[in-house]
């Protein structure tokens, strides 16, 4: 069976490298084992998705304006 055809997106480039590092750091805690799957964008943004912080940081998004609309 083939993957659907997903639209390709554009992560900002200090968010990639963040996750990367998180995934570093997992991995010299011994949190994470030494495979792609475990070291993966996609595992990290899992794991970031199932944090406290994130949901509070959804519910922050909704309401706050872009930093150059603040006067």
């Amino acid at each position: 069976m083939s993957k659907k055809n997903r639209p390709t997106a554009r992560l900002d480039p200090s968010f990639t490298e963040d996750m990367k590092n998180i995934a570093r750091i997992r991995l010299d805690k011994g949190l994470a084992k030494f495979n792609p799957k475990e070291l993966s964008m996609a595992e990290m943004t899992r794991l970031l998705r199932r944090t406290e912080g994130y949901r509070k940081s959804l519910e922050e998004l909704k309401i706050k304006p872009k930093k150059r609309d603040l006067k």
